[in-house]
């Protein structure tokens, strides 16, 4: 049920700032003056601010601020990732709170009226939304201030965002002012993750609409700025326009996961309930495939291996006979079983447990440090996937290497990839992304498999086969892996390919 002003909750507003120094007074005044009104009805207000620019006394001038204007409020570093990361900082940061409710964003630069942000809540917990959007563009809207072309660029912007996603009936989906619901900021802020730049605004509608989340507008004024000039740049038009596709393809892949994943007896009740023996002991028969994918990283991989999610051990089993020392987890009680049955005899020693589970019941020592971490056909299974690379790093040598394989191309994601239990297909900049936000840094990373993305795409996009085929394993073994490594070399890696292949490490190693 929605709640009413009279049911009043704790509020996180959240300014991303670069640079705002001029504007960030009359910014939290307004605030202040709105915080005030609302705070009579029981509400409470804390504030975040990103500081992701380069001016080293603006944290000095926030403080200040805070204290002149009673707020109960904090500034923090931004990741200096662009405005995407920026927020969903800000959005992990709420998620903190147990008690935080709302989150509001907006503009550090002052053309948004922070006065405004009553009506934008009464408006939010009115209508019950999961997002409520400050329009310009609805009906009662108003924009002063903005260039004949920043105009024609808003809505050409919106028009284009239509197209990939944003439901038609939203007239400002670029806009930055904004109340969330702590369900819409706990079920966007992973799959935002790698939308870094103004595309962020338009994409966290486009997969808000795909996750069955209520959008709704209210109707702001929208002034010229104070004083500074605007961050949007040419070239972040370009990564926009470019981000389009992405959004598409983001979408694509949530719907599909939310009606095909999650909307399954195996998604609601876990990951670790869904079978996939049958499918792991298909592709136990691929030697071939298997042996050419580990030869990209083979060469990195030191003496002292962990593997992630082994499966029934077929990587661990070739890694212990090329001499090294192999420590293999296997989540899976009964796949565990098969996986020590099959590899003890070689000197593998393995856990049925997760990386966390394992450090905790003391199986991997917290002092133990590996030479490398391999996590092939893993990571898209893990919902927090950042997560678990954080707690990855921590056993990881200084020098060490974690190669991670894992499928690409959202726009693929079908009915295999549905029931095999993927949160996600990765694009390449989120991929990165990801590594960022686990304090890790890439070393390289390239696509693999071109020629297998249209037998995918036919296969479990067009006809939406819901099982593996002996003879198509055997076909993607012999024939599709070999000639697409073939491929990759003529065109030395470039173009798109049906997985990833990244090799990270600890941030203080330089890039290879």
């Amino acid at each position: 049920m929605a709640n009413k002003l009279n049911e009043p909750g704790l509020v996180e507003v959240l300014l991303a700032t670069r640079n705002e120094s001029g504007t960030i007074d009359l910014v939290l005044q307004e605030l202040s003056e709105s915080f005030s009104i609302l705070e009579r009805f029981g509400w409470s207000f804390r504030l975040i601010v990103v500081n992701d620019g380069d001016d080293e006394s603006f944290t000095d001038r926030c403080l200040e601020l805070f204290e002149r204007y009673s707020l109960h409020s904090y500034v923090v570093d931004g990741p200096r990732g662009g405005l995407g990361a920026a927020l969903i900082l800000g959005f992990n940061i709420a998620l903190l709170n147990p008690q935080m409710q709302y989150v509001v964003n907006l503009d550090a630069d002052g053309q948004h009226d922070a006065r405004q942000l009553t009506d934008l809540i009464r408006g939010h917990v009115t209508t019950g939304s999961d997002i409520t959007i400050g329009s310009r563009w609805t009906r009662g809207g108003r924009c002063y201030g903005l260039t004949y072309s920043r105009r024609v660029l808003s809505r050409v912007s919106g028009f284009c965002l239509h197209l990939v996603g944003v439901p038609r009936d939203v007239k400002d989906s670029t806009t930055s002012f904004r109340v969330y619901s702590r369900i819409a900021v706990a079920k966007l802020q992973r799959d935002l993750v790698g939308f870094n730049g103004f595309s962020f605004f338009g994409a966290s509608i486009a997969i808000a609409a795909a996750q069955g989340l209520k959008v709704s507008e209210i109707p702001i004024h929208f002034r010229p700025r104070l004083s500074g000039v605007s961050n949007l740049r040419f070239r972040q038009i370009l990564k926009a326009v470019g981000d389009l596709p992405s959004i598409r393809s983001t979408r694509h892949m949530i719907k599909a996961r939310e009606n095909g994943f999650l909307g399954a007896s195996h998604g609601q009740d876990g990951v670790e309930n869904y079978n996939a023996r049958r499918e792991l002991e298909l592709l136990s028969n691929t030697p071939t495939s298997t042996r050419l994918i580990l030869n990209q990283f083979d060469y990195l991989l030191g003496a002292n291996v962990l593997e992630i999610g082994a499966g029934l051990g077929q990587i661990s089993t070739m890694l212990v006979k090329d001499g090294r020392s192999i420590t293999s987890l296997e989540p899976d009680p009964k796949l565990c079983q098969q996986l020590t049955a099959s590899t003890q005899t070689l000197g593998v020693r393995s856990f049925p447990s997760t990386l966390e589970q394992a450090l905790t019941s003391n199986q991997i020592s917290q002092d133990e440090k590996f030479d490398s971490i391999v996590i092939v056909n893993v990571l898209e299974h893990i919902e927090d996937d950042i997560r678990e690379l954080q707690i990855a790093k921590t056993v990881l040598n200084p020098d060490g290497k974690i190669i991670i394989f894992v499928p690409a191309m959202p726009s693929l994601y079908g009915s295999m990839d549905a029931v095999s239990g993927h949160f996600r297909r990765y694009r390449r900049s989120e991929l990165e992304a990801v590594i960022r936000a686990a304090g890790l840094q890439t070393k390289s990373i390239h696509y693999f498999d071109p020629i297998g993305v249209l037998p995918y795409w036919l296969s479990y996009r067009v006809l939406n086969r819901e099982t593996l085929g002996a003879s198509s394993v055997a076909l993607y073994d012999k024939v599709i892996i070999p000639t697409s490594i073939f491929l990759s070399r003529l065109i030395r890696s470039r173009g798109l390919g049906k997985n990833l292949i990244m090799v990270a490490g600890p941030e203080s190693v330089t890039n290879e």
